[in-house]
C-alpha cells in the first residue's frame, strides 16, 4: 500500500473526515486530500504527528501494509498477557493454598503453631509473585503503551464462550464447597474436635479452585479488550479512578496488617478474615464518595 492508501485507511478506521484530520494537524482539507491521492507528501514533522496519532511506525505509514500490520501481534502482547494471567492466578492460588494447608495442619494433625507458619508462608510467597508480576506488567506497558487491535471476531467469540464456562465453573466450585461444608458438619468429630475442625479445610480447597478459575477468566477477558488497554495507558484514566485505586490499595494493605497481627499476636485466625469483608465495604464507600464528589463538581 502507498502512503496515501495507508493514511486513508487509518483515517477511516478512526472514523474522522479529511477536514477533521486537517484541523488536528493544522493544515487545509485540500492538503490532506492531496496526501491521500499521493500527489504530495507531508513534511517530517507532520509524519511524526500522524504516527503518534495512529499509533503506527513511520515505516508502516510510508511504505508498509497498514491493514496487514493491524492483524499482527508485533509487540508480543498476547504472550505477555497470557504469562501475566498465569502469574497473577498462581500468586492468588498460593495465598489460598497456604490458608488451606494451615487449616488442614490444625484440623487433621493438631499442629496449631505450624498452621500459622503455613498461612504466613503462603501469604508472603503469593505476595512476592504478585509484586513481581505487577512490576513486569508495568515495564511492558511503559514499553508498549499502545497496541494495535489484532484479535479477529472469531477469536473473541471463541473466548467469550469459554469465559462463560470458566465463570460458571468457578462459581460452581465455590457452591460445591459450601455443600461439602454442610454435609461434613453432620459427620461425627474425634477426641474433642468437631467435624468442622477436621473437614473445614476441605471447603477451602473448593474455594481455591473456584477463585483461581474466576481470576484467570477475568484477566483473560481484559486481554481481549485492547481498546480499554490503550485508553488506560494513554493517560486517559480519570483522576477519580486513580484516587479510588490508591485508597482501595491502602485499605486492603491495612486490612492485611490487621489480619496478620490478629492471627500472630492474638491467635484469632478463625475470626480475623472479617477484616477483608470490612475492607471491601470500605473500598465501596470510597468509590461512592469520590464519584459522588465528581458529580457534584460537574453540576456546579
Amino acid at each position: 500500500m502507498s502512503f496515501g492508501e495507508n493514511l486513508q485507511f487509518y483515517r477511516k478506521r478512526r472514523s474522522i473526515t479529511q477536514e477533521q484530520l486537517a484541523e488536528q494537524l493544522g493544515v487545509s482539507r485540500q492538503t490532506v486530500s492531496k496526501w491521500e491521492a499521493d500527489s504530495s507528501y507531508p513534511e517530517m514533522e507532520k509524519i511524526l504527528q500522524l504516527c503518534d496519532m495512529f499509533g503506527c511506525s513511520m515505516d508502516t505509514l510510508l511504505r508498509g501494509e497498514a491493514r496487514g500490520e493491524l492483524m499482527k501481534d508485533t509487540s508480543g502482547y498476547d504472550m505477555h498477557m497470557n504469562r501475566f494471567t498465569k502469574e497473577i492466578t498462581v500468586g492468588i492460588a498460593v495465598i489460598l493454598v497456604g490458608v488451606t494447608l494451615g487449616g488442614a495442619a490444625e484440623g487433621l494433625f493438631r499442629l496449631e503453631d505450624f498452621s500459622g507458619v503455613l498461612v504466613i508462608a503462603g501469604a508472603l510467597i503469593g505476595a512476592l509473585i504478585l509484586v513481581m508480576s505487577g512490576m513486569k506488567h508495568s515495564r511492558f506497558v511503559k514499553k508498549h503503551p499502545h497496541i494495535n487491535p489484532f484479535y479477529t471476531e472469531e477469536e473473541i467469540e471463541t473466548f467469550e464462550n469459554r469465559f462463560m464456562y470458566m465463570i460458571v465453573g468457578g462459581i460452581g466450585c465455590i457452591l460445591a464447597g459450601g455443600l461439602f461444608l454442610v454435609i461434613t458438619e453432620q459427620l461425627p468429630g474425634k477426641a474433642g474436635y468437631t467435624a468442622e475442625d477436621i473437614y473445614g479445610w476441605g471447603f477451602l480447597v473448593f474455594v481455591t479452585v473456584g477463585v483461581s478459575l474466576i481470576v484467570y477468566a477475568g484477566i483473560q477477558k481484559s486481554k481481549y479488550n485492547i481498546a480499554e488497554y490503550n485508553k488506560e495507558n494513554a493517560g486517559m484514566t480519570s483522576r477519580e479512578d486513580r484516587l479510588i485505586g490508591m485508597w482501595s490499595g491502602c485499605i486492603m494493605i491495612f486490612a492485611t496488617i490487621i489480619f496478620l497481627v490478629a492471627g500472630l499476636v492474638y491467635d484469632l485466625w478463625e475470626k480475623a478474615w472479617i477484616v477483608y469483608v470490612v475492607g471491601g465495604l470500605l473500598c465501596g464507600v470510597v468509590s461512592v464518595i469520590i464519584n459522588g464528589t465528581k458529580r457534584d463538581d460537574d453540576e456546579k
